[in-house]
């Protein structure tokens, strides 16, 4: 058997979704921890971060609902050797190690809603706050140490004025100088320079109730309209892009951000809209095929 049809047995016979223990879980990030076939996904109802491996249909607890103050959590970045998580409306941002023991924890202060995180290539962490639209920085010395103090942030930059608009939510980083920013309000992409800070929208790309990001070489995929995931091919730049096509699937659940896995895609099921009323259980993280 030729190496490409061993690779496509393979694939065939991982999950095409993933379970998510617990009846209000209402998940909203997932990452995938590079090197490596370990996920994680957060609850935003309990603050409980889950661990799966892609070979395995049902996914476990890894951090407990309600410790080190994690009582929600949105977005999830896993790094080489850390994992952030992003604090929602606590204004916490909490980083781990993989034997699940907080390293540093970070104050943003009341009235936030950290909603998702990146890790830049020098190491360096970022977080939106989608809720007084602004950045927070954690330099890459700092997410490093280890201590059992709590650290208060100072927002890194203000988008409220910028194309983005105030509701700023999924980002990723796009090379060593510049970061990617979706406005959940606005649609629009935004490409941020990190040295000056300026703020230019992406032309020719549309992000409708632009949710999660993820990125690999010029192509990115995000979350959008509560209900499909959009890729879109990006100029080297990072300042022109096209939509490729959109990615819908039986499977998902309003989703609410995407993780690349090889050649699929990890799609979060949130179910928000189904909140005060009966989720379809469980809950579910889709796997679907990355064009």
């Amino acid at each position: 058997m030729s190496f490409a049809l061993v690779l496509a047995a393979v694939a065939a016979a991982l999950p095409s979704q993933y379970t998510v223990p617990g009846d209000d879980v209402f998940p909203e990030g997932v990452s995938l921890r590079p090197g490596t076939d370990q996920f994680f996904v957060s609850s935003t109802n309990t603050g409980t971060i889950y661990r799966g491996t892609l070979g395995k249909p049902r996914l476990k607890v890894f951090l407990p609902s309600g410790n080190d103050g994690r009582a929600v959590a949105n977005g999830v970045r896993a790094g080489k050797d850390q994992l952030v998580v992003a604090g929602s409306v606590t204004g916490y941002i909490f980083i781990y190690d993989y034997r699940g023991r907080l390293r540093h924890r970070f104050a943003t202060g009341s009235g936030g809603l950290i909603n998702d995180v990146a890790i830049a290539p020098n190491g360096d962490v970022y977080a939106t706050d989608s809720a007084r639209g602004v950045l927070f920085r954690i330099s890459a010395r700092a997410a490093g140490k280890r201590t059992s103090a709590t650290t208060r942030l100072r927002p890194f930059l203000d988008v409220r004025q910028t194309p983005i608009g105030q509701y700023c939510n999924g980002i990723v980083t796009a090379g060593d100088r510049y970061l990617l920013v979706v406005g959940l309000g606005t649609g629009v992409l935004g490409r941020i320079d990190l040295e000056t800070k300026r703020v230019k929208a992406v032309e020719g790309v549309s992000l409708p109730a632009g949710d999660g990001l993820a990125r690999t070489g010029r192509t990115l995929y995000g979350v959008t309209s509560g209900s499909r995931v959009t890729q879109v091919k990006l100029s080297r730049d990072w300042l022109h892009g096209s939509t490729v096509r959109q990615i819908e699937s039986s499977t998902f659940r309003l989703p609410t951000t995407v993780q690349i896995a090889g050649d699929r895609l990890l799609v979060v099921n949130s179910q928000f809209d189904k909140r005060g009323k009966t989720p379809d259980l469980p809950f579910t993280v889709s796997a679907v095929r990355r064009p």
